[in-house]
């Protein structure tokens, strides 16, 4: 899992590439592990090798040393995202006793706590939403007890996020990870976590989406986020989380090596926001053309008082490692409007409506030719 500096560019993309495949595989690889009843491997052994991958995974994520990460940023945001994706399972497959689901949440909290990147503690109370939720989407908030009180297991998991890792006391949480845990009250309240929670950014920008408002299909569903769902579905307030989380990870996951991309993400790796996102988005240039006399190194173009340096953006014409899809784009720049000023204003944004207008209808006319622009 560390960076290979002395391999080529293209080996370590597909190193990175792999490593990222098993970070996803890892927490689904436990949870799809049946009971084989003819097996003559006793069942004790059986389950030790269902968990010694993951095992192995949460022991590097907690290998903490001064001024040393084992573990890379890149496989941290895999594993979390491969928490997600198996919570996203709301039936389990079948052999497995009702009982993983807690051993998935003590994994994930455990990896919670381990975890320094805001992406991955994002990701993690996602998972730990969905894992938290009953088999029944229809059973209502109990009056008392376990599962009675959202918004305290919601702030709980906020104050865990980083906390066994070595100098992050200080550290009160990032914009984003907040908001993501209010959305996530929101799911556990009305047990509707299609419209709070997603899977996968890429994805859910990608496409407008579908969704079943039946009660009785939504019941039946194997997924709690079906792969069916699109942006539209989305409360408006995740709309305009997930396009600043994009727009964020654009700018600090990418470079040409391994080690040009963790230094990037290094640099992202605080509990603030670049002044690009909360007051002056021109600085990530988004309608910037290709030329040789162009300045396009990361921090060419950002503001004076920007500690990041990561702007700007990829040119137009480039593929940015987080594609944001025109449609999606287009209604971002509705959600600045007046007409949604008090249901999608994130709280992190100062810049005016006309400015935010203006950038999403950019960014929204990037893959567009200039004949329709």
């Amino acid at each position: 899992m560390s960076l290979h500096s002395e391999i080529s560019p293209e080996q370590q993309k597909r190193a990175m590439k792999k490593q990222q495949l098993r970070g996803w595989v890892v927490p689904l690889l436990y949870l799809s592990t049946v009971e084989d009843a003819g097996s003559e491997v006793p069942g004790e052994l059986r389950e030790r090798q269902s968990r010694a991958a993951l095992a192995e995974w949460l022991g590097e994520l907690a290998a903490h040393e001064p001024g040393h990460r084992s573990m890379s940023i890149t496989s941290e945001m895999a594993l979390a995202q491969g928490f997600r994706l198996a919570a996203n399972m709301r039936r389990l497959p079948v052999g497995r006793p009702h009982w993983d689901r807690s051993f998935l949440i003590e994994k994930a909290e455990f990896a919670l706590r381990n975890s320094r990147f805001w992406y991955s503690h994002l990701a993690l109370i996602q998972a730990l939403t969905l894992l938290s939720l009953p088999d029944d989407p229809l059973e209502p908030v109990p009056r008392r007890g376990r599962g009675s009180n959202p918004y305290g297991l919601v702030q709980q998991w906020i104050h865990a996020a980083g906390r066994a890792v070595p100098g992050r006391e200080r550290c009160v949480g990032h914009p984003f990870v907040f908001e993501v845990g209010r959305l996530c009250t929101y799911a556990l309240l009305t047990r509707m976590p299609e419209r709070y929670c997603w899977i996968d950014e890429r994805e859910i920008a990608s496409r407008v989406g579908s969704c079943s408002g039946s009660a009785y299909v939504r019941s039946e569903q194997r997924l709690w986020v079906p792969d069916s769902m699109g942006w539209s579905e989305l409360n408006r307030r995740a709309q305009r989380l997930i396009a600043d989380i994009m727009l964020l990870l654009n700018l600090a996951d990418r470079g040409d090596t391994l080690a040009a991309r963790e230094e990037r993400l290094a640099r992202a790796d605080r509990c603030d926001l670049p002044p690009c996102l909360t007051n002056d988005r021109s600085a990530m240039q988004p309608s910037r053309t290709l030329h040789a006399s162009d300045r396009c190194d990361p921090g060419a173009t950002c503001l004076d008082d920007c500690d990041f340096r990561l702007c700007p953006l990829p040119t137009r014409g480039e593929r940015m490692p987080h594609e944001m899809d025109q449609n999606f784009c287009a209604r971002q720049r509705d959600l600045a409007t007046l007409r949604y000023v008090f249901e999608a204003r994130a709280p992190w944004q100062n810049a005016n409506r006309r400015s935010l207008r203006r950038f999403w209808q950019q960014m929204s006319e990037r893959q567009l030719p200039t004949w329709r622009r």
